[in-house]
């Protein structure tokens, strides 16, 4: 034999072996276009729960007003009014806790170069004071914003001014976290059913969770269908709305 040339049953081993490798490397690049293919596969379903809850804190500003031209006599009218507001909230029962007395501010109308030119002398001074309740007694508080006329007949000129995006009383729903877990299964469970039936309708099976995205709880008023801050502090019975967005695997 000369050298350099092989042998039969060599070159017979050498061409199985070199099949096989085509073979593997066929079956290797065929697994990966189908899992590439497997990956493209997917539905995309959102999961959507509402519960209704009662509002748990209320925060009450109650706020007033003293005017006149001499800084002494509205400074003592300022301190009647405030006993008659003390007197108005401890009468509903809330406890001094609950209660905060709101800095006094004072304003001489006279001395802002930026205030009305023709203010009245009568009117010179201006002392705001007031309170803020902090409560879970939700209900008192609703029953009991309802009755300021009490302190209007008795002389007190009450604040009632609100700023864009209050509400006063303004109830609020602080145990979100008691809630989160259930309605994220609960949101997940729903997401999950849509995205059966769809492989249902498609002749296909569900597979494994591709991608999730929890989505954001909002606290709405109880019949609101769009987030709306104002009108959500104003109420005490509330929804909380989750959207949860998932998608799924699809299989043949």
């Amino acid at each position: 034999m000369e050298r350099g040339s092989i042998s039969f049953p060599a070159a017979v081993i050498l061409g199985l072996l070199v099949g096989a490798g085509a073979a593997a490397g066929g079956y290797f690049m065929g697994r990966g276009f189908y899992e590439g293919r497997r990956a493209e596969r997917y539905v995309t379903v959102k999961g959507l729960i509402e519960r209704y809850v009662k509002a748990d804190l209320a925060v009450w500003t109650i706020t007033f007003t003293t005017t006149g031209a001499d800084i002494s006599a509205v400074s003592a009218a300022s301190e009647r009014d405030r006993e008659l507001v003390r007197s108005f909230i401890l009468k509903d029962g809330f406890a001094d806790k609950e209660v905060e007395q709101l800095p006094t501010r004072v304003t001489d109308q006279f001395a802002n170069p930026f205030g009305a030119p023709n203010v009245e002398a009568s009117r010179r001074y201006v002392i705001t004071a007031g309170f803020e309740i902090r409560t879970a007694k939700v209900d008192v508080v609703r029953q009991a914003s309802q009755t300021t006329g009490e302190l209007i007949r008795q002389g007190v000129v009450l604040d009632g001014r609100t700023f864009e995006g209050s509400a006063n009383p303004a109830y609020l729903f602080s145990r979100l976290n008691d809630i989160r877990p259930a309605m994220l299964a609960q949101a997940t469970k729903s997401a999950r059913a849509v995205a059966q039936q769809f492989a249902a309708d498609s002749n296909s099976r569900l597979g494994a969770i591709r991608r999730a995205s929890q989505g954001v709880f909002q606290v709405m008023s109880r019949d609101a269908e769009e987030p709306n801050p104002m009108e959500e502090r104003a109420s005490i019975e509330k929804k909380v709305r989750l959207v949860s967005t998932i998608d799924y695997y699809l299989i043949d």
